[in-house]
């Protein structure tokens, strides 16, 4: 994953039509349309939590990844005018994006300290947030390379960590935007979790 912010790639959309639009263009295969909307899901999310951090500020506060993600929702997107699949597409796209937030988030922090006091990260907390100020850097970066492996190995199981951990969604919710029954979510969750603890040697992330 690149250090740098996504690059801007077109003009941004400001109506919930120009959204429905975009989702349309990129399910079709069309990149351009795919870069625009990551690129503003970048932005807003990116603002949203800086703001969120700023409001709290205090050490170990929480980001509440599962509040940013539904508020860039309601920011960009009217519920009533997207369909069932674009809905989905655009969760799985403000997932990928809130990856790239909180990784970036994590990389800062681990040039500016290294070490004390801070906690391990659990996967299992996934309901209720991804990632805390005191949240071990290092563990979200080999998080990161770890989900990236599981990425090429499969694509679906990936996008699953990244609606659990990363955008903090229950599986509960996930099974309705992806119209997937919990059961099946439930195995390939444990499917993920295995591969992920077999990359990272069972020692990164001791409470996967």
């Amino acid at each position: 994953m690149d250090d740098s912010a996504p690059p801007r790639s077109g003009a941004a959309f400001n109506e919930p039509g120009d959204v429905t639009l975009l989702l349309a263009r990129a399910r079709a295969g069309d990149g351009a349309a795919s870069d625009s909307i990551f690129a503003q899901l970048y932005e807003q999310l990116h603002g949203l939590a800086r703001a969120q951090l700023a409001a709290r500020g205090r050490p170990g506060a929480t980001l509440d990844t599962t509040s940013l993600v539904h508020e860039a929702y309601l920011r960009l997107a009217n519920p009533e005018a997207l369909a069932a699949e674009d809905r989905a597409h655009f969760f799985n796209l403000a997932a990928r994006v809130m990856r790239h937030v909180i990784v970036d988030f994590a990389r800062r922090r681990d040039a500016e300290k290294r070490g004390g006091g801070e906690v391990k990260v659990s996967l299992d907390q996934a309901g209720e947030l991804a990632w805390q100020e005191a949240v071990l850097p290092a563990e979200l970066l080999a998080l990161d390379r770890a989900l990236s492996e599981l990425e090429h190995a499969s694509f679906d199981l990936a996008r699953l960590v990244e609606l659990r951990f990363f955008a903090g969604l229950p599986l509960e919710e996930i099974s309705g935007i992806l119209g997937r029954s919990e059961r099946s979510l439930k195995r390939d969750w444990r499917r993920a979790r295995a591969f992920l603890l077999a990359r990272l040697g069972g020692a990164a992330l001791p409470a996967l």
